[in-house]
């Protein structure tokens, strides 16, 4: 402990956050330190034992800031209620959506090889699991401007994680590097844009490997089913065909619309923005959100509103299809999008324009420096082999991953099952989002999984 007894000023700030997220608290009565010498330059005399202190402080912070590799950040699993400051008490967030539904949860943050703190969502059990004893454990990984709540938001009767709670299933929800559950880092501030340098081949990369070896670790497993949508199974390729030693680890890989080869994409805005996107820097590309959301959870709670925030949300995504669930938009506008880097969208677009599935075109110099060559490898997709063959869900109403796209993608792979929905115009959004998902996706997932472990 230290005692400043020359230089005692009795002013009584809470715990402060210094940067790489270092808390000095109480040291001396009521004694504090701000985290800024100017605050406290402006309470302490201008003695020379105060001036003495004040460059010791500077001394010591310096030094403790040099020698500290990481901040004081809990890994493993964290009380749901979080933080004084968090982002689980400021706004509707999946904890909250999970738990008002009557499921355990917790939420288990890990680290990336790369610094990136990432928080994921688990169901261990449901209330309506009436079986003791192991329970096999399901990763869902969700798309680009989505999160763990894009799974969550239908509730507990159409929600995939609720559904394979109930069938007695360990179920994680993992929420990938800049949406707002995982905007920590060990130097970096998501503030800066040095924080945003990563495209979906980093999550591949890093964030996968660390979920993956976190869960198993916890559970004591060898391996466990994989569920993903658009980005999510773009993340999963990435990963089984540049690290194959995971494809044991994945007992199955059920992709809904696998956003991989997408030459042949019809979406309107890629063509009419494609070319200012190409011309961003790597930074956040919405940028501070929870304001937003919590004005719109506000607003769209009045029934009087909910037919605007069912055009909100057909402007801020796509035009909502005949299945779409109405009831379901005050809340995916309360917990969408999430943040993500431009570094994100230009390489769906570089994905577009060449027609290949590789990773991130820097440039000449820089791809020969990272590459050896000057355009990007194509990823190895014939490395991709888990345990089971992969089940691919497409629709032809899909404008973002089309029946071509598919094509190549599952001539690309060794062993794939393809599940055609029926309806002509399910969209890209209607795997997460539509009435139907119940019957026309979810179970057709779970059937996939019970018979892999034989039930």
């Amino acid at each position: 402990m230290l005692y400043f007894k020359a230089c005692y000023m009795p002013f009584d700030y809470s715990a402060t956050e210094f940067p790489h997220g270092y808390v000095v608290r109480q040291a001396y009565g009521k004694l504090r330190i701000s985290s800024t010498i100017q605050s406290i330059s402006s309470q302490a005399t201008h003695s020379n034992q105060c001036n003495m202190l004040l460059m010791e402080l500077v001394i010591f912070f310096d030094w403790l800031l040099i020698v500290s590799g990481m901040p004081k950040v809990k890994f493993g699993l964290q009380n749901f209620t979080g933080r004084g400051k968090d982002y689980r008490i400021k706004v509707i967030t999946g904890v909250r959506i999970i738990n008002k539904h009557g499921y355990p949860v917790e939420t288990h943050t890990v680290r990336t090889a790369d610094g990136y703190i990432l928080d994921m969502f688990r169901i261990p059990s449901s209330p309506n699991c009436k079986e003791d004893g192991f329970k096999p454990s399901v990763l869902l990984q969700h798309g680009l401007i989505s999160l763990a709540d894009s799974f969550l938001v239908t509730g507990p009767e159409t929600g995939l994680p609720f559904m394979l709670a109930d069938r007695c299933y360990d179920v994680w929800l993992s929420n990938s590097r800049g949406v707002r559950y995982s905007q920590r880092h060990i130097r970096l501030n998501a503030s800066q844009d040095a924080f945003w340098r990563f495209s979906w081949h980093e999550m591949g990369m890093e964030d996968l490997p660390a979920m993956i070896d976190y869960i198993l670790s916890t559970t004591s497993e060898e391996a466990l089913h994989f569920v993903c949508h658009s980005q999510g199974c773009t993340t999963l390729l990435v990963l089984l065909s540049m690290k194959p030693e995971y494809n044991r680890m994945i007992k199955t890989a059920n992709m809904m619309a696998p956003a991989v080869f997408m030459k042949h994409a019809r979406n309107m805005l890629l063509k009419m923005f494609g070319n200012i996107i190409m011309s961003m820097k790597d930074s956040s590309f919405f940028g501070p959100l929870d304001p937003i959301r919590s004005l719109l959870s506000a607003f769209c709670k009045n029934s009087n509103f909910k037919n605007f925030c069912a055009f909100m949300f057909a402007m801020a995504s796509e035009v909502p299809t005949p299945y779409m669930n109405i009831t379901a938009i005050p809340l995916i506008l309360a917990t969408h999008p999430g943040a993500i880097s431009t570094r994100q969208l230009k390489h769906f677009l570089q994905l577009w324009k060449s027609g290949k599935f590789r990773p991130y075109d820097f440039g000449d110099w820089k791809n020969n420096k990272l590459y050896n060559q000057s355009t990007p490898p194509d990823y190895p997709l014939e490395n991709v082999r888990p345990q089971s063959p992969i089940q691919i869900y497409h629709s032809h109403g899909d404008d973002l991953v089309v029946r071509k796209g598919i094509h190549t993608l599952i001539s690309k792979l060794d062993q794939v099952v393809l599940h055609d929905i029926a309806f002509k115009k399910w969209s890209h959004a209607d795997f997460l989002f539509a009435k139907l998902i119940k019957n026309v996706v979810n179970e057709p997932i779970i059937k996939v999984i019970d018979r892999f472990e034989n039930r």
